[in-house]
């Protein structure tokens, strides 16, 4: 009768106990009411340049992702506030930021997050240089891109992925391919700094000056219809609006976008991109022969220069450093409420165990062996890991050298490291030749075209034509990235 007693004990505590909990941590938040709503809050105050008031804004709604366990919307606040650090030149804390969110990623189904972190990470590794790196993010970000609805890419703003990969391309001097992504960045969201990115594409690479006005003008139309107020987009639509007459002989038209510019990025706090339109302004008065402005204007881009870091850096830097080391009020709150009801489970944990001493002793026996035994199979297998990605690491050397070498053995090594990779390749075209497969050896290896001209002794318009008809042979669309093309082969 005493252990049927503690048995109904048991269960009706039990009970009273999950409902508690259930109460506390009832999960009912979602994309829709969390995810979008932070989304749009944090573009508008993040184009407006209100930093203090973006990183109180999701600090606001990490503290409530917390509270309801919802790990999505901890990751997103993360990725928000590693953009935020990033922008004022904070990369440490940036890296650090991307670092938690990836953790609450980790058992996520989100792909529209997953595109967003990796477009985050590869943001980060440009601005400080790594552009192997930042194309390597990219092409992950591009694969979650694309398993996203046309809604999500939308609310999540993953244009930016398109955008940020072209140009990405121009770090690795492939300007040829940084059109397409901008276009389809268009296709996304048709916002006004992707047209000005193709005037300037079109202004700076093609030479096209007609077409960069046709691209100019739509920009200058769409931020007519935006009624929020000025924010960084609109500053670099003026910019480079400037920056088009300027290379027209049209000084004064290009001084008044400069001027529009200035006052923008004056308001929106971009100080990382003052100093340019100084430069660029005295440049302007150069070209009308104004020397008693041109040299105003040049002093005021080298002191802006040296200004950088300003007041409103500090305080969001405390910000950051207050989300990172604070414990919120809500959480305090759960916590205490968690300890009244683990007390008694404790309690009846306590009887229970008593109850059962002798069978939980076999038990954890068994599994102080089975751990043994877990953690002996683990370190033979990283071993064997860190072994197997030595040698990966050795042939991949390798195989770069004879490359560049132009060795005959190159192929035959290739073949010999990646198997699948050819067979796969002649699974799609089986009369592609032994150039043809030596070429897409190259291209797996990250060799640009001009690298490939260099190391095959042949032009750079050579190298270009043959990419071009191992394009058609593997029946890739003209839209498709030849190297993601590759890189997904292994996937």
């Amino acid at each position: 009768m005493g252990i049927n007693f503690l048995k109904s004990v048991y269960f009706i505590i039990s009970i009273s106990c999950l409902f508690l909990l259930n109460s506390c941590t009832g999960n009912n938040l979602s994309v829709t009411n969390f995810d979008y709503p932070l989304l749009h809050e944090n573009e508008v105050l993040r184009l407006a340049g209100n930093y203090s008031k973006c990183m109180l804004l999701n600090e606001e709604y990490l503290q409530k992702a917390r509270k309801y366990e919802y790990h999505d919307g901890e990751a997103l606040c993360y990725i928000n506030m590693s953009n935020i650090s990033v922008s004022i030149g904070n990369y440490k804390k940036g890296l650090v930021f991307l670092k938690k969110a990836e953790t609450a990623l980790q058992n996520s189904q989100n792909e529209a997050l997953k595109a967003k972190l990796f477009q985050e990470y590869g943001q980060l590794s440009k601005v400080t240089g790594l552009y192997k790196n930042a194309l390597k993010y990219n092409s992950k970000a591009l694969y979650y891109t694309k398993k996203c609805a046309l809604r999500d890419k939308r609310n999540y703003f993953l244009n930016k992925v398109f955008s940020n990969r072209g140009d990405f391309l121009y770090d690795a001097g492939r300007n040829d391919s940084a059109l397409i992504y901008f276009h389809r960045a268009k296709s996304v969201i048709n916002t006004p700094l992707v047209n000005c990115l193709i005037a300037k594409h079109h202004l700076l690479y093609t030479g096209l000056a007609d077409s960069s006005k046709v691209y100019v003008d739509r920009s200058l139309e769409l931020i007519k219809k935006d009624t929020i107020s000025p924010d960084s987009q609109q500053g670099m639509v003026y910019r480079v609006a400037g920056d088009y007459y300027k290379s027209q002989g049209h000084y004064e038209e290009a001084q008044d976008f400069y001027q529009k510019a200035l006052h923008v990025f004056l308001q929106t706090k971009k100080a990382y991109n003052i100093p340019f339109i100084y430069q660029s302004i005295a440049e302007a008065y150069k070209g009308t022969g104004n020397k008693e402005k041109e040299i105003e204007f040049e002093n005021k881009y080298l002191d802006a220069k040296a200004r950088l870091s300003d007041d409103q850096n500090e305080t969001v830097n405390l910000l950051i450093d207050k989300v990172l080391a604070e414990k919120e009020n809500d959480v305090e709150v759960f916590k205490l409420k968690l300890f009244v009801g683990s007390a008694v489970l404790i309690l009846i944990l306590i009887i229970v165990f008593t109850l059962k001493y002798r069978k939980m002793m076999n038990k954890k026996s068994r599994l102080r062996e089975q751990t043994t035994i877990l953690k002996n199979q683990t370190e033979l297998l990283t071993n064997e890991t860190e072994l197997l990605a030595s040698k990966v690491n050795e042939s991949f050397n390798a195989l770069v050298q004879l490359a560049k070498r132009n060795d005959s053995a190159f192929l035959t090594r290739f073949q010999e490291v990646y198997p699948d990779f050819i067979e796969k390749l002649l699974n799609i075209n089986e009369d592609l030749s032994g150039a043809d497969l030596h070429l897409c050896a190259m291209i797996k290896l990250n060799f640009s075209s001009k690298e490939i001209a260099t190391y095959m002794s042949i032009l750079h318009k050579s190298a270009q034509q043959k990419k071009y008809r191992l394009r058609k042979k593997l029946n890739v669309p003209s839209g498709q990235d030849l190297y993601v093309f590759f890189q997904g082969l292994d996937s």
